[in-house]
């Protein structure tokens, strides 16, 4: 029983480890997007 146990905590910690690190990375890729737009309309506006 405590082998099961043990599996099923791992699980779950590996669980939220993948989440927070998915989760951390749609949080620099929301960054990078927008940090890109912001440039884009800031070239697009010295442009005209």
């Amino acid at each position: 029983m405590l082998v099961p146990a043990l599996t099923i905590r791992r699980c779950i910690v590996l669980g939220l480890m993948l989440g927070s690190l998915v989760a951390l990375a749609d949080g620099v890729a929301r960054y990078e997007l927008r940090r890109a737009a912001s440039e884009m309309a800031f070239a697009v506006a010295a442009d005209e």
